[in-house]
Protein backbone atom coordinates (compact mmCIF):
# COMPACT_ATOMS: atom_id res chain seq x y z
CA UNK A 1 0.00 0.00 0.00
CA UNK A 2 1.34 3.81 -1.51
CA UNK A 3 1.91 5.86 1.76
CA UNK A 4 -0.79 8.62 1.55
CA UNK A 5 1.13 11.72 2.72
CA UNK A 6 4.19 12.20 0.73
CA UNK A 7 7.11 15.41 0.75
CA UNK A 8 4.45 16.50 -2.22
CA UNK A 9 1.10 16.53 -0.09
CA UNK A 10 2.65 17.64 2.88
CA UNK A 11 4.16 21.01 1.33
CA UNK A 12 0.93 21.50 -0.32
CA UNK A 13 -0.97 21.35 2.46
CA UNK A 14 1.57 23.87 3.92
CA UNK A 15 1.42 25.96 1.32
CA UNK A 16 -2.43 25.78 1.90
CA UNK A 17 -2.45 27.15 5.42
CA UNK A 18 -0.24 29.91 4.95
CA UNK A 19 -2.16 30.85 2.28
CA UNK A 20 -5.20 30.81 4.61
CA UNK A 21 -3.42 32.46 7.82
CA UNK A 22 -2.58 35.55 5.27
CA UNK A 23 -5.91 36.03 3.46
CA UNK A 24 -7.34 36.09 7.49
CA UNK A 25 -4.68 38.22 8.74
CA UNK A 26 -5.05 40.66 5.17
CA UNK A 27 -8.82 40.70 6.09
CA UNK A 28 -8.51 41.02 10.24
CA UNK A 29 -5.98 44.21 9.97
CA UNK A 30 -8.36 45.39 6.85
CA UNK A 31 -11.47 45.54 9.40
CA UNK A 32 -9.57 46.86 12.07
CA UNK A 33 -9.64 50.57 12.50
CA UNK A 34 -6.24 51.07 14.77
CA UNK A 35 -4.87 47.36 13.36
CA UNK A 36 -1.25 46.45 14.89
CA UNK A 37 0.17 47.60 11.31
CA UNK A 38 -1.20 50.72 11.75
CA UNK A 39 1.41 52.62 9.49
CA UNK A 40 -0.92 56.00 9.05
CA UNK A 41 -1.82 55.16 4.92
CA UNK A 42 -5.39 55.37 6.37
CA UNK A 43 -6.86 58.65 6.44
CA UNK A 44 -7.65 60.32 9.55
CA UNK A 45 -9.91 63.44 10.13
CA UNK A 46 -8.69 66.32 11.81
CA UNK A 47 -10.82 69.42 11.74
CA UNK A 48 -11.92 68.95 8.21
CA UNK A 49 -8.03 68.49 6.53
CA UNK A 50 -7.14 65.08 5.56
CA UNK A 51 -4.00 63.72 6.43
CA UNK A 52 -1.79 63.92 3.68
CA UNK A 53 -3.28 67.19 2.17
CA UNK A 54 -0.86 69.79 0.72
CA UNK A 55 0.07 72.26 3.16
CA UNK A 56 2.43 75.43 2.74
CA UNK A 57 5.29 74.65 5.59
CA UNK A 58 6.12 77.86 7.61
CA UNK A 59 3.83 80.33 5.49
CA UNK A 60 2.09 83.32 7.05
CA UNK A 61 -1.10 84.27 6.47
CA UNK A 62 -1.29 85.84 2.57
CA UNK A 63 -2.11 89.14 1.94
CA UNK A 64 -4.44 90.36 -0.33
CA UNK A 65 -2.24 90.35 -3.56
CA UNK A 66 -0.69 86.82 -2.63
CA UNK A 67 -3.85 85.00 -2.29
CA UNK A 68 -5.08 86.67 -5.59
CA UNK A 69 -2.17 84.74 -7.12
CA UNK A 70 -2.83 81.51 -5.26
CA UNK A 71 -6.09 81.46 -6.14
CA UNK A 72 -5.63 82.29 -9.69
CA UNK A 73 -3.22 79.17 -10.19
CA UNK A 74 -6.21 77.12 -8.34
CA UNK A 75 -8.51 78.45 -11.17
CA UNK A 76 -6.28 77.96 -13.92
CA UNK A 77 -5.37 74.63 -12.67
CA UNK A 78 -8.65 73.25 -12.23
CA UNK A 79 -9.67 74.64 -15.61
CA UNK A 80 -6.48 72.45 -17.64
CA UNK A 81 -7.85 69.70 -15.44
CA UNK A 82 -11.20 69.90 -16.66
CA UNK A 83 -9.64 70.13 -20.45
CA UNK A 84 -7.47 67.43 -20.22
CA UNK A 85 -10.43 64.95 -18.51
CA UNK A 86 -12.80 66.34 -21.88
CA UNK A 87 -9.51 65.24 -24.31
CA UNK A 88 -9.35 61.92 -22.42
CA UNK A 89 -13.04 61.08 -23.27
CA UNK A 90 -12.92 61.47 -26.38
CA UNK A 91 -9.76 59.65 -26.81
CA UNK A 92 -11.12 57.16 -25.22
CA UNK A 93 -14.94 56.64 -26.93
CA UNK A 94 -15.06 54.12 -29.35
CA UNK A 95 -17.20 56.67 -31.68
CA UNK A 96 -15.08 59.27 -32.14
CA UNK A 97 -13.61 59.44 -35.50
CA UNK A 98 -9.90 59.35 -36.48
CA UNK A 99 -9.99 63.19 -37.16
CA UNK A 100 -11.33 63.86 -33.84
CA UNK A 101 -9.05 61.63 -31.75
CA UNK A 102 -6.33 63.42 -33.93
CA UNK A 103 -7.79 67.23 -33.23
CA UNK A 104 -7.72 66.01 -29.41
CA UNK A 105 -4.60 64.84 -29.14
CA UNK A 106 -2.99 68.10 -30.81
CA UNK A 107 -5.36 69.88 -28.08
CA UNK A 108 -3.81 67.65 -25.58
CA UNK A 109 -0.29 68.69 -26.46
CA UNK A 110 -1.02 72.54 -26.66
CA UNK A 111 -2.29 72.26 -23.19
CA UNK A 112 0.79 70.37 -22.03
CA UNK A 113 3.38 72.98 -24.11
CA UNK A 114 1.47 76.51 -22.66
CA UNK A 115 1.49 74.62 -18.87
CA UNK A 116 5.45 74.23 -19.64
CA UNK A 117 5.98 77.69 -21.32
CA UNK A 118 3.29 79.08 -18.71
CA UNK A 119 5.88 78.26 -15.46
CA UNK A 120 9.15 79.16 -17.65
CA UNK A 121 7.63 82.73 -18.16
CA UNK A 122 6.61 83.17 -14.34
CA UNK A 123 9.80 81.58 -13.41
CA UNK A 124 11.75 84.25 -15.44
CA UNK A 125 9.31 87.20 -14.64
CA UNK A 126 10.47 86.43 -10.86
CA UNK A 127 13.92 86.44 -11.28
CA UNK A 128 13.69 89.81 -13.06
CA UNK A 129 13.19 91.39 -9.53
CA UNK A 130 8.81 90.58 -9.48
CA UNK A 131 7.56 89.12 -6.02
CA UNK A 132 4.54 87.50 -8.10
CA UNK A 133 2.55 86.78 -11.21
CA UNK A 134 0.76 84.57 -13.37
CA UNK A 135 0.60 83.80 -16.98
CA UNK A 136 -2.02 82.63 -19.29
CA UNK A 137 -1.30 81.28 -22.82
CA UNK A 138 -3.86 80.74 -24.83
CA UNK A 139 -3.16 79.70 -28.48
CA UNK A 140 -1.58 83.50 -29.69
CA UNK A 141 -2.50 85.69 -27.30
CA UNK A 142 -0.57 86.18 -23.34
CA UNK A 143 -1.90 87.76 -20.71
CA UNK A 144 0.35 88.26 -17.33
CA UNK A 145 -0.81 89.63 -14.18
CA UNK A 146 2.20 90.97 -12.01
CA UNK A 147 2.17 91.97 -8.55
CA UNK A 148 3.13 95.68 -8.64
CA UNK A 149 1.68 99.52 -7.85
CA UNK A 150 2.67 100.22 -11.51
CA UNK A 151 5.27 99.52 -14.18
CA UNK A 152 7.42 101.69 -16.17
CA UNK A 153 8.61 101.12 -19.60
CA UNK A 154 11.26 99.05 -18.92
CA UNK A 155 9.26 96.33 -16.99
CA UNK A 156 6.56 96.23 -20.03
CA UNK A 157 9.82 95.39 -21.82
CA UNK A 158 11.36 93.15 -19.62
CA UNK A 159 8.06 91.30 -19.29
CA UNK A 160 7.51 91.21 -22.98
CA UNK A 161 10.93 89.86 -23.48
CA UNK A 162 10.48 86.94 -21.42
CA UNK A 163 7.11 86.05 -22.71
CA UNK A 164 8.45 86.38 -26.38
CA UNK A 165 11.56 84.62 -25.91
CA UNK A 166 9.91 81.15 -24.07
CA UNK A 167 6.76 81.56 -26.13
CA UNK A 168 7.16 82.85 -29.10
CA UNK A 169 3.88 84.75 -28.49
CA UNK A 170 4.19 88.48 -30.36
CA UNK A 171 4.73 91.54 -28.41
CA UNK A 172 1.23 93.10 -29.50
CA UNK A 173 -0.66 89.84 -28.45
CA UNK A 174 0.83 90.93 -24.99
CA UNK A 175 -1.53 91.72 -22.62
CA UNK A 176 -0.06 93.06 -18.71
CA UNK A 177 -1.68 93.83 -15.74
CA UNK A 178 -0.91 94.81 -12.40
CA UNK A 179 -2.18 93.68 -8.87
CA UNK A 180 -1.16 95.13 -5.56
Amino acid sequence: MKKFFGKKQLLLGTLVVALGMAVYLNYYFAQSPSGLLDTGTQQQQHDDKTLGDALNVNATPDSGGSSYFSQARESRRSAREEMTEAVKELLNDVKATDEQKAAATAQALAITKAIEQESKIESLIKAKGFSDCVVYIEGENCSVVVSADSLTAQDTAKISQAVTAQSGVLAQNINIVTVK
